[in-house]
């Protein structure tokens, strides 16, 4: 009697599918904290995800382990070569955003970002009939930046006209601004980048003229208003613009 050959559709190999996908779990878990030991999970995703984010890099850490843990040899039955290269672009599709993150730094959401929209069409106007006065109310804290602007106006409406702010965003020049005009920028996000949406200030007065653009700065002035089409767009009579580093923070809350 002749001994018993092995199955030719069932052959054992080593199991690089399962070293790869266990890879591929791992590398993701790095990258997860890889941005939050370098601050730089900021620029992907709001803080307020912080805690579920960091639960799925240990999930996906506990996978790669699982992975590794189940064997270095498997069986298989020898899928066809279409299956193949459908499981290799599969694996390209994960390993080269891995890579990019991995390898690049990311900056924060720019000008480029409004997809070719001109900085002017989305300037931020008064509420319509919002009352005027004299005498602005005074702000719960001082206006710093500009989340504290946003929530002042909320609260205050055109009444703050004359209110000394601060605020800081990214400066840029557009088509339907005036020479002595500046767009200053700021994304506000509720989940991550992908739901981000602008928002822009008008900057105006001789600060705003030769003020450096396309990077961050910071504007310190007073509220005001420019009348424009019909709208009362808020405006900061500028006393000083100067460039600043990106901050560490770069995006508002979904309620600024």
């Amino acid at each position: 009697m002749s001994a018993a050959r092995p199955d030719p559709g069932h052959r054992p190999v080593w199991g690089w599918g399962r070293i790869l996908r266990a890879s591929l779990l791992l590398g993701w878990a790095a990258l997860i904290a890889k941005l939050f030991a370098t601050g730089e999970m900021v620029k992907y995703m709001a803080p307020a995800l912080d805690p579920l984010t960091a639960l799925t890099a240990l999930v996906l850490a506990a996978m790669g382990v699982m992975e590794l843990a189940g064997g270095r040899l498997h069986l298989h039955d020898g899928a066809n070569e279409a299956e193949g290269i459908e499981q290799a672009l599969t694996y390209l599709l994960v390993i080269l955003p891995l890579a990019l993150g991995i390898l690049v730094t990311p900056r924060a959401l720019g000008a480029g970002a409004l997809g070719g929209e001109s900085a002017a069409r989305l300037l931020l106007a008064y509420a319509p009939g919002s009352p005027a006065s004299t005498e602005p109310p005074a702000p719960a804290r001082p206006i710093e930046d500009t989340a504290d602007l946003l929530a002042y106006l909320g609260q205050a409406g055109t009444s703050g006209v004359g209110q000394r702010v601060r605020a800081t965003g990214l400066g840029v020049r557009a088509a339907g601004l005036a020479a002595g005009e500046l767009a200053l920028l700021r994304f506000a996000i509720a989940h991550c980048v992908a739901d981000a949406r602008p928002v822009v200030l008008l900057v105006a007065g001789p600060a705003a003229r030769g003020a450096e653009t396309d990077g961050w700065v910071a504007v310190e002035g007073t509220l005001a208003v420019t009348e424009r089409d019909g709208a009362r767009l808020v405006t900061i009579a500028a006393e000083r613009v100067q460039p600043i580093p990106e901050p560490a923070t770069p995006y508002l809350g979904p309620s600024y």
